[in-house]
């Protein structure tokens, strides 16, 4: 009973490490990227750093995911303390919206892509633990924690190109769209939210995340077990 208890928070652990390194990677790719494109703002000189905490968000960041580990989603859902870049600073705004944006969901594949295929050359590996393997074992031990950290980040781009409000996604639809249209979207966000969630709860986006999971399991040659 207590080696089962034991597996199941070393799980848990495990999980939020790949989550909370996925969201960290994310935010700090967004204002890194925003920095060079001009933005000198004090919010982004914050969020421009590998530390987690300047980007934990106490909802997105602790509680929801927290919650979505307990309930054994395959999707660990949350995100980043919200923070908007200065676009008056930029000197072509559009393209470096766009790219300010992109680079931050580009940072969680390429975390994936490197976990990919570092995992290949190891002989693959595992993203999905039992009770049954030995996790005093190293190699068995690394290879969860590439798993893990490489599918976390590849599910977490993918949730972030969305367009739900608060993604990268989001704000590359609103930048890329006329006046009227954005204006129109942003006042229907509380609608598009609700619903978006309701979708990702419910399991209706489930094939969008399988694709990225399938990919990821493909080019890493990542099994269940060993």
């Amino acid at each position: 009973m207590n080696d089962n208890i034991g597996f199941r928070v070393a799980e848990a652990l495990l999980k939020y490490l790949g989550f909370l390194i996925a969201i960290t990677m994310y935010q700090a790719g967004i204002a890194i990227m925003a920095q060079r494109r001009g933005d000198k703002s004090y919010a982004t000189q914050q969020r421009a750093t590998l530390n987690p905490l300047p980007h934990m968000d106490p909802m997105g960041t602790i509680l929801c995911p927290i919650i979505t580990i307990m309930l054994h989603s395959p999707i660990v859902l949350g995100w980043p303390k919200p923070h908007f870049i200065e676009t008056r600073y930029f000197k072509k705004p559009k393209k470096d919206v766009n790219l300010v944006y992109l680079s931050g969901v580009g940072i969680n594949f390429a975390i994936a892509i490197f976990c990919m295929i570092t995992l290949r050359l190891l002989g693959g590996g595992t993203f999905l633990l039992e009770s049954s393997l030995d996790l005093s074992d190293v190699n068995i031990l690394i290879k969860i924690m590439l798993g893990l950290i490489g599918i976390t980040n590849m599910t977490i781009g993918a949730l972030f190109l969305l367009p739900l409000p608060g993604t990268a996604g989001w704000n590359i639809l609103l930048n890329n769209v006329s006046y009227n249209t954005s204006v129109k979207l942003q006042q229907k966000m509380m609608i598009i939210s609700i619903a978006g969630l309701l979708l990702i709860v419910l399991g209706a986006l489930n094939f969008y995340f399988h694709i990225f999971i399938g990919l990821f399991v493909l080019g890493s040659n990542t099994m269940i077990g060993f």
